[in-house]
């Protein structure tokens, strides 16, 4: 065997050394990855149960490959010596530690069935410090990126549900000073747990992904958060100004009143001077059960039934709504018939000044039927279909003639 040369395996020893001193201090910082303390608890499922069962044994090898190693490396540094010039078999010894098959990392028992009457008893398996340290740099790779992917899928959850997290913590504060308030801030907190627990139970099966989290279940949350902070900000508002809610909607129920009124007078007008036909509204009094339901709301207030009081007052202001909206709808409706007669009863003056302009005022059969529309039109009630062919006759009779 060729006698190793001395300053090659004097640096030989330095460089492996150092990688002990490095590959230990890679194996603590890797021990102390977020990612990899997310590993140890367990609790997976899925390809991450088995990548998390890899990943452990993978460590524990790297332990074990790095004592060997370690041993390696010192028995090799013990047999160069600490003479400036070794001999020979001195630096034969020590490249043979370093670099030769002299590592024993496992050793079996044979079973007699196997061996012969003189074979050994054991089988040894070696390896050398080169080939160790090439194994324990490829597992370590492999289990710094399984403690990576973990730690980022973790830290995109964090960053997709943040703001709803930063919700939720802001509105159990303002919930627990309204405990009265009727708001289940913690039912979509359990949610949003949901949602989280969903993806990392088996976070590496989402490694890549910058919005891990079902974004529609994720906004139909923020929706809902946002809901029980309106209904905190209605709780806190009544709290504040209960009598300026109440005389705020009385005002409302006062004017919606006066709008039926109004509805029913038109009605009424309608009914005297128009023939109606099926199907035209009819005016509703809906103003006395408004104001009896502010009455309630206001009554479940003074009792601190906050949440009653603030259903009561949004499902009177709701009514008064669409009651106006029904008033004003079935007025205009009604009005119209009113403004349809007169505008047809503004026509046929038209037309009669200007059959007189045309010299047609002696025409008998243009008279006749000026004659039946005024008689529909001045009449009560007013057959405004009747009226409408009527108008139209006469003008297409005086248009025609011209």
């Amino acid at each position: 065997m060729t006698t190793p040369d001395r300053a090659t395996l004097d640096a030989e020893l330095v460089a492996a050394e150092h990688a002990v001193s490095r590959a230990s201090a890679s194996l603590v910082e890797l021990e102390s990855h977020p990612g990899y303390g997310l590993l140890l608890p367990g609790g997976f499922t899925g390809v991450s149960a088995q990548r998390r069962q890899e990943t452990l044994t993978t460590v524990a090898e790297l332990h074990r490959d790095l004592a060997l190693y370690r041993r390696a490396v010192d028995a090799a540094r013990e047999a160069r010596g600490t003479r400036a010039k070794p001999s020979a078999g001195e630096l034969t010894a020590a490249q043979e530690a370093l670099h030769g098959e002299s590592v024993t990392v496992a050793e079996e028992a044979v079973p007699l069935q196997r061996r012969g009457l003189l074979g050994s008893t054991s089988e040894v398996t070696r390896t050398s410090a080169d080939t160790l340290l090439a194994r324990m740099t490829a597992a370590f790779d492999a289990a710094t990126r399984v403690a990576a992917e973990v730690a980022g899928v973790w830290d995109a959850v964090a960053a997709q549900l943040g703001p709803a997290d930063r919700t939720l913590d802001a509105l159990r504060a303002e919930a627990s000073a309204l405990p009265d308030a009727g708001v289940d801030v913690e039912a979509w907190s359990d949610r949003l747990e949901g949602l989280r627990a969903a993806v990392l139970a088996d976070p590496i099966a989402h490694a890549g992904t910058a919005a891990p989290v079902d974004a529609a279940a994720l906004a139909e949350i923020g929706r809902g958060l946002a809901d029980a902070r309106d209904d905190l900000a209605e709780a806190r508002s009544l709290r504040v100004d209960l009598d300026g809610r109440i005389a705020a909607l009385t005002a409302r129920v006062d004017d919606l009143a006066t709008r039926e009124s109004a509805a029913e007078a038109v009605a009424a007008e309608v009914a005297r001077l128009v023939v109606t036909v099926p199907g035209l509204p009819v005016p509703q009094r809906r103003a006395p059960e408004l104001r009896a339901a502010v009455r309630e709301a206001h009554a479940h207030a003074h009792a601190g039934r906050w949440d009653a009081a603030s259903a009561g007052f949004a499902a009177a202001s709701s009514g008064l709504e669409a009651a106006v909206a029904d008033a004003e709808s079935g007025r205009d409706v009604l009005g119209g018939l009113l403004d349809r007669r007169a505008e047809l009863r503004g026509r046929l003056g038209a037309l009669r000044a200007k059959a007189g302009a045309r010299g047609r005022a002696e025409d008998l059969a243009l008279d006749a039927l000026h004659t039946r529309a005024r008689e529909l039109l001045w009449s009560a009630p007013c057959d405004l279909a009747a009226a409408t062919v009527a108008v139209r006759a006469y003008q297409r009779a005086l248009e025609e003639g011209t």
